[in-house]
């Protein structure tokens, strides 16, 4: 079959094939820990003056992606790119092998599309989807701003980094080259977010009262990413079942899509709240009522959560690629903003240590205190000023 038989299945045109020139061009995706920076990034730059139609989106065409660009005012091409598989099943090898060609024509598309919209910079927030208008740009010779949240930066974003005209990262010390730190990019609604103030009570009941939570009690929010983790659900349903007496504590859970088949719920009679979703889009509803979260060590979810300061248990995922995961959770751990629990102790180790945050207020108090302080330059807009300055 010829290239141009196959070019129609492979991509979606944007939604505005004629656009006018746009000022940046935002490019990632895959999974939400992806499309969720690139929307702060742009909010960013709406907020510095831009016109949400002049800054565009190229992201891949998962449902993850659509969902999330769905509805905003951003002009977008969503492209059929897909990443090389660690698995070695027949349909994993099968994807790796169409994973160059899908990136040819990906990059070719790409290209066509930025010849129209003639963007003065890229922004790439990483992983396989960001690949295509990284080469397009080069092409093109229009300048790419690379954007690293993760203390172990992934492959895409190493090898982009060493022809980038600026690198923003959520971490001091990186080693990619020419390094900025900036803090990680977090939507508006989570970085102007203010908790635990008097002011702020009501907030807090209107955000519980759309999960049916009692604000009054110490409410845990549970999150295992945007997929959703089975070994992270285990443990705090153990943990309900245990403490279902607890008439001071409500469970928030956001499962994740694929585990809400399961028929789990609170014991018959349990005085302890739970609420079971698959997710919630607007997380500042989600921070708003967390007194203690436990989630993932996710780029993404690390960046919120030390943005609004939250006091955290924090389950690494034992197979996330060069175990960026627990280098991110081990970052946390070691100030003092998190406690750290691997996905091999949680049998022995996981009770104990969110009851010790529950039960003690000035471990809870000092654990959010160190998390908040960590997520000084979050709060700031250190990457649209960044972006501005490259696309100058």
């Amino acid at each position: 079959m010829g290239c141009a038989s196959v070019l129609p299945s492979l991509v979606t045109t944007t939604n505005t094939p004629s656009s006018p020139r746009v000022f940046a061009v935002i490019a990632g995706g895959g999974t939400a820990g992806h499309i969720i920076p690139a929307l702060a990034i742009a909010e960013q730059l709406v907020d510095r003056g831009r016109s949400p139609r002049s800054i565009a989106f190229v992201a891949s065409r998962r449902p993850s992606d659509e969902r999330l660009l769905s509805g905003s005012d951003y002009p977008r091409l969503l492209l059929d790119v897909d990443g090389l598989q660690r698995s070695v099943a027949p349909k994993a090898l099968w994807r790796s092998l169409l994973a160059l060609p899908k990136l040819l024509i990906a990059t070719a598309r790409a290209t066509r599309q930025f010849r129209l919209w003639r963007p003065r910079v890229v922004v790439s927030v990483g992983g396989f989807a960001s690949e295509p208008a990284v080469r397009a740009a080069g092409a093109l010779r229009i300048p790419v701003v690379v954007v690293s949240y993760d203390q172990h930066p992934g492959l895409a974003t190493r090898r982009q980094a060493r022809k980038a005209a600026a690198v923003a990262t959520a971490f001091a010390g990186s080693a990619l080259p020419g390094a900025k730190h900036t803090g990680a990019p977090v939507r508006n609604s989570v970085r102007r977010l203010l908790r635990n103030s008097a002011a702020d009570e009501t907030a807090r009941a209107t955000a519980a009262a759309i999960f049916g939570l009692d604000p009054a009690r110490r409410i845990v929010v549970v999150m295992g990413g945007s997929l959703g983790s089975k070994v992270v659900n285990d443990a705090i349903e153990g943990f309900v079942r245990k403490h279902s007496t607890r008439r001071d504590l409500a469970v928030l859970h956001l499962a994740g899509e694929r585990y809400m088949s399961s028929d789990f719920t609170a014991p018959a009679g349990a005085a302890l709240q739970y609420v079971r979703r698959a997710s919630h889009d607007n997380m500042a509803d989600v921070w708003q009522i967390a007194d203690v979260t436990v989630c993932r060590a996710g780029a993404s979810t690390i960046a919120e959560l030390i943005t609004v300061g939250s006091a955290a248990i924090v389950i690494p995922w034992a197979r996330a690629a060069d175990d960026h995961q627990r280098i991110n959770a081990q970052w946390l751990s070691d100030n003092g903003a998190a406690v750290m629990v691997e996905e091999d102790e949680l049998a022995t180790a996981f009770d104990g240590r969110l009851l010790t945050v529950l039960d003690d207020a000035v471990v809870r108090e000092r654990l959010a205190a160190k998390s908040y302080a960590l997520g000084a330059l979050n709060r700031s807009s250190a990457i649209g000023s960044l972006i501005e300055s490259v696309a100058r």
